[in-house]
Formats: C-alpha cells, structure tokens, sequence
C-alpha cells in the first residue's frame, strides 16, 4: 500500500438509506462520486445493496470532500459538478480519513426518486442557405460536421442563483413587456440589435442601470456566435390576451419586493416571458449549460441522439452548436447565443433545423443515388434534358425495379412530354442535357463525351457546341471566396472536335500563384446550375421555325484519353437509363438495349422540337344579311332573330397550343357552345393545325348575346398558349399569342 506524508491509501465506505424506499422496492441506478473541496474529480463506484467502497488516494485524507450520491453519468469522459447538479444528484460535505469509519448517507426521497431517467429521441438537420449568382436561394445541407448537444439549466434551478440587481432588473422587464407593451415589431430575427430599442424605450423602474444593449457579436467573449434561426415572434402581449388569473400574479409580481418572493413568481411565470429572452444581452452571462454528447452529421446534414432525462421533471432545454472539419481543423460554424438558440422543453422526437449563417461553412450535397442494373460497375447515365426524365425506347420487359412504361412527365419514345394538363409537348428554346457517370470515370479509357444531333430521316449528325464549365470554390481566409470555373469544352483533341471532358473527381488545385492555406473543392452541382453536360440553342436550327420543326435524334457518345470512341461493352462501360424515380429523387436505372445504340456505341433518343409560334386573330362580327360593325364598333340589328356571326382563329403551325376564347357582355359570361368549344374555358382546348384552325360560330343570334337586354356592349378576348416546353415542367410563354376585339350591339333607330 502506498503512502504520502503520514497516511496510505484508503477505502471509503458509504452506507446509504434511501428515503420512504421499501425493502422488497426497486431502487434506480446509483453511482457514488468523490471531488475534493476544489472540485477535482477524485473516484467513483457504482452502489450495490445500498453500499460502496471507494478506494481513495492518500493525500486526501482527513481533508473535506464533496461526495455526490446520484445517476450515471451517460456521458463520456469525466464526471463533473455541474453534470452531477444537472442530474440531481445529492451532496454532502464531509471530513474523511482511514481512522473515520463509514459514512451513513440518507437520501431524501423526492430526490432519489428523480434518478430513474426516461428516453429522449433528438433529431436534426444542419442546413446553411446559399444566394446563387442569379439572386436566387437554395438551402444546402452542410456534411462534415459535429453538432454538440448541451442542456440549459431549467429557470427554477437559474433563477435562485441570480444576483439581486439581476434578479429585480428581470422583474422589471417582465412586468414592463407584459403590462406595459409597445406595439409589436413584428417577427424579428433572434437576437438582432435593433429591437434593444424596444426594451429601452420601456422604461422599467430600474431604467437608469440599464446600459445600452450591445448586438449580438459585440460581446467580450472569446469565440463569434451566429444568431439561431429560430425566429422570435414578438407578438403584442396586451393584459386583456391574459387570463385574469396570470394577469393577477404579474401584477403580484410588480409589486414583489422581497428577493425570495420575486424568484418564486419569475419561476412561476417563466412560460409567459421566455420569448422575450433574445431582447435581454444582460442575461446571457447567468444562462448556465452543460454539454454531454457530439455527434456526427451524414451527408445530408442529419444528426441523431438519444438524451436521458428524469422522468419526474419535463424535457430538457436543449441548445446545439455546430463544429465542421475544414482540412484538418473543427471549424466553430453554429454558435447561437443561449437565450436566443435554446430549444425550452425540447420536444422529445421533433426533428429541429438549424440554418448556419457563418459564412465559414461549407454546404455540400449528397449526390442523387443511383442503382445501376446487375453488372454495370462503368456506366455513363443519359439523365434527363431539362428537368424532363428520358425514357429511351427499350422493347424489352421491365427489368427489377422498374415501370413498365414512362409515367407522365417524361421524355416519350416519340419525343413528346407531358406536363400539368398539357398532353403530347414538343420541346423548344434554349435546351440543357444531363448525363451523370459512375465514380470510376473519367479514367484514361473513358475520359470524354460528346453530344451531337440530326433531324430524324437525314443522315449528318451536327455536334453541339456551347461552352459547358464547372464551378469550383476557392477559399483563401480570411478573404471572401471566390468561384472560379473550370471549363469541360467543347475541346478539340488529336482532331476530334467538341469533345468534352468528364468532371473530374476533385477539383483544380490551387496555383503556384495562390497564397499558401488556399483551398479548393467542388461545391454541390445545383449550386450554380452546374446540372448540364450539353446545350442546343433550337431556335437557331438550319431552315426557321417553320421548317426546323419535328423529330431530332439525339445522341451521347463516349472517348478514351487520345479521343478514340469506346463502344459500350463487359470490358468498358454500359449506357444506362433512369426507369424508376422514387419520391427522395433515388433513381433506379436499367440497361441500354442494342436496339437503342448506334454503329459506333453511341445512345440515341428521340426529341420532337417546335418553336413556332401560335396566332391569334378575331373577325369583326356581322349579322347575317345584314351590317358589319362600322369604325366606332356598333353593329345595328333590325330583330334579335338576326344570325349573327362570331369568327376567330387560333393557331400554331403543328397544333401544338391551346386556347380559350371569352365573349363577355358588361361584366356577364356569355356561354355559348356554338363551335363546339367551351368558350371561356379556363383549361384550354386544342389548336387544329394552321390550315384548320378557324373556328365560326354556328345558328348563333343576336337576342343568344343580348339576353333581356336591348343594346350591349361586349368583349372578345382570345388567349393562344404553346405547349413547347424548356423541360421544366412549364410552357415557353414567349410564343403565346392574343388578341382582343370590342363591339357593340345597338337596335336599329
């Protein structure tokens, strides 16, 4: 046995009397904890039958110690004091030594009753958002991170350790924002500087030690914070909202004095004021927490734990900050302010986010999942042109998992689509392709790919030309980042034009020219809209609208390093194709068939294209036998039997619009199925081609549109939609087209 000074080593035996517990009584867990009287962790042991032994080192004996009786502690590392608090466990203080026998610990049973703890499922998602180049924003997950979960201590437990100064300044404020409001400033970002206004302007009766309200950021304190994204609604807490009940204890509160009654009211109506603790930077410093677990994100920013609790009180106040692994470093990202971030009786299973303002993190996004049919470890994926799935044309049975037919809004074997109501669309403007590629490429034999297209029936294929680059992040702190590009192509190689390179698996180095900390990498591919791997400006296809309009074939093909093609095959790579979507945007891919492929190992879809545009043209109505309206727009009828004639035309070259057509009198619909169309449909019918496309009214009568009137005036209004389509599930509005023609109808004098 070792010795120091006088003393050896020794045990320390506790005996323990759990209180109004009976004999044949289940009791909880229980571990016993000794600190010195400075609060150095000294030993621990689990009790058994009510009983422990710890063994102590000699250079504490015949000192005070701290001896703690509670819970586990579930977190790793090092028991602390506050940890132990947090938990409930109960302390004495007690001389120890070799020559002083057991200590009897009697435990009161309020308190040993709280150590049976129950489960708490936490979940979220840490998430940054991103303004885009064109102004738009996306939220982002943001992956490589840890988020460190931590409890703040419940109000009854804070607020009997409050100073005085502190504890009647929170009176004042809570007896000022509940009977004494200003006018709401509606939601508010928590923690922002300008509503500390607010609470000055208040005027509570300690107003004069109340200092300016520094922002968030402005703090003494060592590490930066980002505001949390929880908003605070400051909604107008008028007395009268209240019930009469509450309205009497804030009233008993302004008129407390006493230290011991102000805390006992402050804890009773904490759920009244705890959404006006953002207002309140004074209070930040006397928020206690301790954090207990850090766990890991997955890719799309996810995080769980599990957090204990006793059972006997409510659910914890949970507050998170974030860390991310930059390079070799846990860069702090997400470090809300306590009274601001804080989850209050976090409810146990709800999933929170928390949105990253820092400009220091890093958003990624996991790429879409593909599963790839039996076999194809190299496949090149043709994906979609625009947002529009391409279905190919296999004439096979489904392979596992897949439909057995295209379902609607995708790419036809004819090259039409379908989208909202609109059925059988032919694709115009400004088109982007999407091809995707297994991790194994690009690789020396499989390093390009090149996009070409011919109308169906000719024999010249035409390679599309349009520049295709890739974003990539360039960080250099503390200096803002920047986005360079990297240019795909088109490329010419050993004499082969407009090939285009696969993206690589990282992204560019950084220069010989760069400072030295530069990093790079590739940021999610919808960041920038970096989703295309080829471009075909239709409208400039040989020969107008008029006569470039039809069915294009078009295909992808693939080449090794010295720009040689490679034909699909066991040894090289498959052509694959989605044939499944699933709701989280999972595809499910099958193989391209021979019957899909070219001589030379390219793929080959169809794609019907069409830019004319629709016209639109209304007659002047006439009365049959009769007048036609004069320059001023009357039309004179002699009876209300006259046959009347109401003409128009709607057209698009190939039929693909639609239209509706309204007569309007005053302000009344005028209904009538005299062409067999609905008029003033709102879903619009379709256009016949342009030699058919003039619809005439048929047995329609003056006194069908003037109804009990004698004289009206009336509206044509004629509306032509194309249904050509980007790919994005809309039409091009650009070549709709309308036209508006008033009249009126007056009795002969």
């Amino acid at each position: 046995m070792s010795t120091s000074g006088n003393y050896q080593n020794f045990e320390l035996i506790l005996t323990l009397a759990f209180g109004g517990a009976k004999s044949e009584e289940v009791l909880p867990d229980s571990v016993a904890y000794v600190f010195d009287i400075n609060g150095g962790f000294i030993a621990r042991e689990v009790i058994d039958g009510r009983r422990a032994g710890l063994a102590l080192p000699a250079r504490i004996a015949h000192q005070t110690a701290r001896i703690f009786i509670g819970p586990p502690v579930r977190a790793s590392g090092k028991p602390t004091i506050a940890s132990l608090t947090r938990l409930g466990a109960h302390e004495v203080r007690q001389r120890i030594g070799p020559d002083l026998g057991p200590i009897h610990f009697p435990i009161p049973e309020p308190i040993w009753r709280c150590w049976f703890f129950c489960e708490c499922q936490v979940s979220g998602k840490l998430v940054t958002t991103v303004t885009r180049p064109d102004g738009s924003s996306v939220q982002l997950p943001v992956c490589n991170s840890q988020v460190t979960i931590c409890e703040v201590w419940p109000w009854e437990r804070i607020i009997p350790l409050l100073p005085e100064p502190i504890l009647t300044r929170l009176r004042d404020e809570v007896v000022a924002v509940v009977l004494n409001p200003l006018p709401s400033p509606g939601p508010v970002e928590a923690g922002v500087a300008q509503v500390s206004a607010l609470a000055l302007q208040r005027q509570p009766a300690s107003a004069a030690a109340i200092p300016q309200l520094r922002p968030p950021g402005s703090s003494p304190a060592t590490r930066s914070r980002t505001t949390a994204t929880r908003s605070l609604v400051l909604s107008n807490p008028v007395a009268p909202t209240l019930d009469a009940m509450t309205f009497g204890h804030v009233s008993a509160l302004a008129r407390s004095a006493s230290t011991a009654e102000i805390a006992s009211r402050l804890i009773d109506l904490y759920p009244i004021y705890i959404d006006w603790l953002c207002l309140w930077d004074w209070l930040e410093p006397w928020l206690y927490v301790d954090c207990f677990e850090t766990v890991p994100t997955d890719d799309n920013g996810n995080f769980y734990a599990t957090v204990w609790y006793p059972c006997c009180g409510p659910t914890p106040n949970l507050y998170f900050s974030a860390q991310q692994l930059q390079g070799s470093n846990w860069v702090s990202i997400y470090e809300p302010w306590l009274r601001c971030g804080t989850y209050w009786n976090y409810a146990c299973g709800t999933s929170v986010t928390l949105n990253v303002t820092d400009p220091a993190a890093i958003p990624c996004n996991s790429p879409t999942t593909v599963n790839p049919p039996p076999g194809a470890d190299n496949w090149v994926l043709v994906t979609a042109v625009g947002g529009t799935w391409v279905w190919g044309s296999p004439s096979g049975p489904p392979s596992m998992g897949c439909l057995s037919s295209p379902p609607v809004g995708w790419l036809q074997p004819d090259g039409l689509t379908d989208y909202g109501s609109v059925v059988g669309a032919p694709f115009g403007g400004y088109l982007g392709f999407r091809s995707g590629a297994s991790i194994s490429i690009p690789n020396p034999g499989m390093t390009y790919y090149r996009w070409s297209y011919r109308k169906l029936g000719t024999s010249n294929w035409f390679y599309m030309s349009d520049t295709v680059v890739r974003h990539y992040v360039k960080e250099t702190p503390p200096a803002l980042p920047t986005f360079p590009v990297d240019v795909m192509g088109p490329l010419t190689v050993a004499g082969v034009p407009c090939l285009y390179k696969f993206k690589p698996l990282t992204a560019p180095a950084p220069l010989a020219t760069d400072p030295a900390g530069t990093v790079t990498y590739w940021p999610t591919d919808d960041l920038f809209d970096d989703i295309y791997s080829g471009y075909l400006d239709t409208t400039s296809l040989p020969g107008g609208a008029a006569t470039a309009a039809g069915v294009y074939q078009i295909k992808l093909e693939v080449f090794d390093a010295n720009a040689n093609p490679v034909m699909p095959g066991a040894s090289t790579f498959s052509f694959i194709l989605p044939c499944n979507v699933d709701a989280s945007g999972d595809i499910t891919a099958r193989a391209a068939e021979p019957g899909e492929l070219d001589v030379d190992g390219g793929f080959i879809f169809n794609l019907h294209i069409d830019n004319n545009r629709c016209g639109a043209s209304i007659d002047a109505p006439a009365i049959s036998g009769g007048g036609v309206v004069d320059n001023c727009g009357f039309l004179n009828y002699s009876s209300t039997a006259n046959p009347i004639s109401i003409d128009f035309e709607a057209t698009q070259l190939n039929g693909f619009a639609t239209f509706d057509f309204s007569l309007i009198r005053g302000i009344t619909d005028v209904g009538y199925d005299a062409f067999g169309y609905v008029w003033n449909t709102t879903a619009g019918v379709y256009v016949a081609p342009a030699d058919t496309g003039d619809f005439t009214s048929n047995g329609l009568t003056v006194g069908d549109l003037l109804g009990t009137c004698v004289n009206g005036a009336f509206a044509e209004v004629l509306n032509v939609y194309a249904t050509a389509t980007t790919g994005w599930g809309d039409s091009i509005t650009a070549y709709d087209a309308s036209f508006v023609r008033a009249f009126a109808l007056a009795a002969a004098s």
